[in-house]
């Protein structure tokens, strides 16, 4: 869990993240370590806004998640009343966790450590790309918000290693910065070790 010393000011502004906000948005960038996630449940008010989100104790801890069982409960009877998908998300997405993924990494564009926060989409993407045998850690990476219904919100290529420029001195320096930084202290979740044992099917 993140500290704040006496004296230190502290700011909560989302701002301390990385993401693509708008279609057609980029970022090419070198994945320093293995990433953290969490879920959280977003609860719509009466006036169509919403709550502060709610962590979500079954994604981020393993445990119970009262939210979480009213969206499998939803789910199944979705399927059982045989309900297309339109109708099935209407159904189940007030319980629905949203999952976040928080990749510590060298942006090849400001040439500075940074955490780029992204969807399980992208985070699928790489894990694809990795057993494809790409050395995620060693390549250049660039994703783009397309917003392209039905074949991803969001693209993700390798480029092309005769097409990186080698790491500068001071990027080397933001690397070794990355690699060090505990992402506990950004995040309320936890380290994806090995992405097998996540437990994060919706």
């Amino acid at each position: 869990m993140p500290t704040a010393d006496f004296g230190e000011k502290i700011s909560f502004s989302s701002s301390k993240f990385t993401k693509l906000e708008s279609k057609g948005d980029k970022i090419q960038f070198r994945v320093l370590n293995a990433p953290f996630y969490d879920g959280k449940h977003f609860y719509k008010k009466e006036d169509g806004s919403y709550d502060r989100p709610v962590p979500c104790p079954r994604i981020n801890e393993g445990g119970e998640c009262e939210e979480c069982k009213l969206f499998f409960a939803a789910h199944k009877s979705a399927k059982k009343d045989g309900l297309d998908k339109k109708e099935t998300d209407k159904l189940t997405s007030p319980h629905k966790p949203a999952i976040s993924f928080y990749y510590p990494i060298l942006n090849r564009n400001s040439g500075k450590f940074e955490i780029f926060q992204t969807t399980i989409g992208v985070r699928n993407q790489i894990e694809a790309q990795a057993e494809l045998g790409t050395k995620i850690l060693e390549r250049d990476l660039i994703v783009v918000r397309k917003e392209v219904p039905g074949s991803g919100y969001y693209s993700l290529s390798v480029v092309d290693s005769s097409e990186t420029d080698s790491l500068t001195k001071e990027e080397k320096e933001e690397v070794e910065k990355g690699k060090d930084v505990d992402l506990g202290d950004y995040v309320v979740g936890q380290r994806e070790e090995k992405p097998e044992d996540i437990d994060i099917d919706l």
